[in-house]
């Protein structure tokens, strides 16, 4: 063989090496799903940082319940860049507002798949910071019945069949004793385009309100985004309205459709999901939507002002034990309220739990501090 030939022979295996250096140039700067995650639960209850009692007319005793929900809008490189500043800045605010005893008293996050977006959870000092679905998660409850068209035109230039890359991005964060909590992702093939690189799903926390008679639910799902899927509205639909199916089995496990309830989404009113499923299905779920001024009322599923209001929506459901009422609402850091920092403006609602002073209060099975 001349040299000619002993270098041609030679440009596979350069070709090769060139490639795996590319291959592991990519795969350095590629997000650690791994690496954003937080969590603390508390073994003890702090009753110093308990919501305090009201008296009300009537014979009854409520607390005010401060919820702040927001999606930061925490995504990795190359997807976003130049992030941490402002996620930083939600952090720095959220630390200053605890501090000067002003709440939020549960926080509730979507999109933290970074470090410094995660970080907005550990910022106020919460005693429990639960995290949504991880990574390697799996689904341990059936997964929906995908139509067998969408299961096989899964397209993986679009982030479909690659893996999740990403956990779920989903925080719950409160000083109420945490009595139990629950977390599930969709399933692997009931998601759409880009979305399915994240372990998108839903997480759920049964907390005790110190002095009333029964528990609280707290829901958090982040279903799959429509047009930001990169994949045809129809495609990203009957994603959205799959994992409805999904949330519904979790609501089931925590008894949702029985009990008082908090429920947090990034939902949009014009996905399938959110014309069916157990909150559009239950006549006594209401959307905390906004009224005159900064005040709230109490609207059904069908209310279309409540949902063009704002981005991203919490609902309630009330008890005869445990009564459950919104008082203000508020849409924060959306340029008019406060700088915008994220994609998504903050919305933060001030509940009012009330129950009968004659009721015996539950037992909370998680003790206090000494």
């Amino acid at each position: 063989m001349d040299r000619a030939d002993r270098r041609i022979g030679r440009w596979p295996a350069v070709a090769v090496a060139v490639l795996l250096g590319l291959a592991a140039a990519v795969w350095a700067v590629l997000p650690d799903g791994h690496a954003a995650r937080v969590e603390r639960v508390a073994g003890c209850h702090d009753p110093a940082a308990q919501p305090r009692i009201e008296t009300l007319a009537g014979g009854r005793q409520a607390v005010r319940l401060r919820v702040l929900l927001w999606n930061v809008e925490g995504l990795p490189w190359p997807i976003r860049s130049g992030r941490d500043a402002k996620l930083a800045r939600i952090a720095q605010w959220i630390a200053q507002r605890r501090a000067a005893g002003l709440g939020p008293d549960i926080l509730i996050l979507h999109k933290a798949f970074t470090p410094a977006a995660s970080r907005i959870a550990l910022a106020g000092s919460f005693r429990s910071v639960l995290p949504g679905p991880a990574l390697d998660d799996a689904r341990h409850l059936p997964a929906a019945a995908a139509p067998a068209a969408f299961a096989t035109s899964a397209d993986w230039r679009k982030g479909e069949g690659l893996g999740k890359w990403l956990d779920s991005g989903l925080y719950i964060a409160t000083d109420l004793p945490v009595l139990a909590r629950f977390h599930l992702p969709f399933g692997a093939a009931t998601c759409a385009g880009y979305d399915c690189l994240a372990n998108k799903g839903s997480q759920a926390a049964i907390v005790a309100i110190p002095g009333a008679p029964d528990v609280l639910r707290i829901f958090n799902t982040h279903r799959n985004a429509r047009e930001p899927s990169g994949v045809s509205i129809a495609r990203a639909e009957t994603a959205h309205a799959l994992q409805t199916e999904e949330n519904d089995l979790i609501l089931q496990a925590i008894r949702a459709e029985g009990g008082a309830m908090i429920a947090a989404g990034d939902f949009n009113n014009y996905r399938a999901g959110d014309r069916m499923g157990r909150f559009a299905n239950d006549p006594g779920f209401r959307l905390a939507a906004k009224g005159s001024g900064l005040a709230a009322r109490a609207a059904p599923m069908t209310d279309a002002k409540a949902w063009t209001d704002a981005y991203d929506l919490i609902g309630f459901r009330s008890t005869d034990a445990l009564h459950v009422e919104p008082l203000a609402v508020a849409t924060l850091f959306d340029g008019l309220h406060g700088p915008r920092l994220a994609d998504h403006p903050a919305q933060y609602v001030i509940f009012r739990l009330n129950w009968n002073a004659r009721s015996a209060p539950r037992r909370i099975a998680v003790p206090a501090c000494p």
